[in-house]
């Protein structure tokens, strides 16, 4: 890739500025991952509200952050810069209602009458359209300060050698705040008089409701905090020196809305990086209620909450162990070849994933939590260290954009940090516009698919944690694709 000014005139994130930017996405992360990962289990289990209800809210949650990241990543980029910066102004836009409602959801003022909700989950109206509410608003700001944090990373970190240190700086901390997502519902089980039986009548079930917004205005508290360490750690003074932005309409603003969606090989990367991504779901619709049915199965009730302390060490520890791996793999290895990294990484997924089917035949608890932790540790462990492989490519696409962007115009005048900051929020916008999309698709599927007494069946929830290789295999292929030569600098 062709470079436009030296590398010693590059911008850089080091240090303290590394450090505090990156605590930006962890902070929105932290939140979401130790509260959001338990609405849907906190809606379905506890206030009982029937699973499509609840799965609808999540798909309302994806589709807003959908395309507020779009429409907001074409925004940010024509924004005048101003001292404050280009994008820095929108994290504060977005900071207080995303975090009002991210703890007003475990609050909500209406719930179905018991004699309903003892039999089975209900629909009831007054609670859904609360969750539903409460969603469309973490959505809309959420996606408002994400598209902010992500869009700005091309501008402010313009080498190779420093996007692969922000990711693998970003995989570390996102590591850590699933640590929070796991540990936070899995801890709540385990003190559970009974973890099969949450319903909010129950003594479980008023425990769970009683302890968990005091939870997530804690971490609300967290979150905000590292979110401003974020907000004064982005330089953006850099745009003060730049040209001014020549005026544009409405019209011709939004046609850089389709300029991502034409470049095809960054289409290639972007899918399977969304496929990838949407694997999540799968993880947080099956995971809960697989301890308890699948891992758990004939086991006494205080051995079934044992096993959710299991999981935390389980998963913390083959985090870190395949994030090493990874790394060094990546580093030494390969020697910084991300694609074919990423591919390896993804590979792996794939056969540890389809291992899990084993979980369909009957075994005695030991190698049940042997074949647990080869094959569920593997998938958990690879798909957190794909960040480090996946975001240094996407940054190094917008780079290639840029370029093409000058050429095809034939404005040899234009310096590639304008076309940069032009491009930026629209491709990063696309990305989170197509993960929105497919995770909304995603959640409505797993909705229908774990309601009623499926989401208490030993194969379902068997085949839905190991569908997760389904996604990953769609990612491979999209990775098997891409022709993109990347700069290895």
């Amino acid at each position: 890739m062709a470079e436009s000014s030296t590398v010693s005139s590059l911008r850089e994130l080091r240090r303290g500025k590394l450090i505090g930017y990156s605590l930006g996405t962890f902070g929105i992360m932290l939140l979401l991952m130790a509260t959001e990962s338990y609405s849907y289990n906190f809606y379905v289990y506890t206030i009982r509200i029937d699973s499509i209800l609840v799965s609808l809210g999540t798909t309302i949650n994806m589709l807003v952050s959908a395309f507020s990241g779009i429409i907001f990543g074409v925004v940010l980029d024509n924004t005048k810069p101003r001292k404050i910066g280009k994008r820095r102004p929108y994290i504060l836009i977005g900071l207080p209602i995303w975090l009002v409602s991210a703890i007003l959801v475990y609050l909500p003022p209406w719930i179905p009458p018991q004699a309903q909700a003892m039999v089975s989950t209900v629909i009831y109206w007054p609670t859904a359209i609360w969750y539903w509410a409460m969603s469309l608003l973490k959505g809309v700001f959420g996606g408002l300060m994400m598209i902010a944090l992500s869009s700005v990373v091309p501008e402010i970190s313009q080498t190779l050698e420093n996007r692969k240190k922000v990711a693998v700086l970003a995989s570390v901390l996102r590591i850590i705040g699933s640590i929070f997502s796991i540990a936070v519902p899995n801890i709540l089980q385990s003190l559970l008089e009974d973890p099969t039986n949450t319903g909010y009548w129950t003594i479980s079930g008023k425990f769970v409701r009683n302890v968990m917004p005091p939870v997530s205005i804690i971490f609300g508290i967290i979150s905000a905090v590292l979110i401003l360490i974020s907000f004064f750690s982005i330089d953006e003074s850099f745009h003060l020196n730049s040209p001014p932005p020549e005026k544009r309409s409405i019209g011709s603003t939004f046609k850089y809305l389709f300029i991502p969606a034409k470049d095809k090989e960054y289409m290639k990367i972007m899918t399977a990086g969304v496929t990838s991504q949407v694997s999540q779901f799968a993880l947080i619709f099956t995971i809960i209620p697989f301890i308890a049915f699948v891992l758990g199965k004939g086991l006494p009730l205080n051995i079934v909450a044992d096993l959710y302390i299991v999981y935390i060490i389980i998963s913390i520890s083959t985090k870190f162990v395949w994030l090493l791996i990874w790394w060094l793999v990546g580093k030494f290895l390969l020697k910084g070849k991300l694609i074919k990294a990423n591919k390896i990484n993804v590979g792996v997924i794939i056969i540890a994933a389809i291992l899990e089917l084993f979980f369909l035949t009957d075994m005695h608890i030991i190698l049940r939590l042997i074949l647990f932790i080869t094959t569920f540790g593997t998938v958990l462990g690879s798909m957190y260290a794909t960040s480090m492989f996946s975001s240094p490519i996407m940054n190094e696409m917008v780079d290639r954009a840029a370029e093409m962007h000058i050429a095809r115009s034939g404005n040899e005048s234009m310096m590639k940090d304008q076309a940069v900051t032009r491009l930026s929020g629209a491709y990063m916008g696309l990305f989170m516009f197509s993960t929105s999309i497919v995770a909304a698709l995603s959640s409505s599927i797993y909705g229908v698919i774990f309601r009623g007494e499926n989401s208490r069946d030993p194969i379902i929830l068997t085949l839905g944690l190991a569908s997760m290789g389904i996604l990953y295999m769609i990612s491979f292929v999209f990775l098997s694709w891409f022709k993109v030569k990347l700069r290895e600098s």
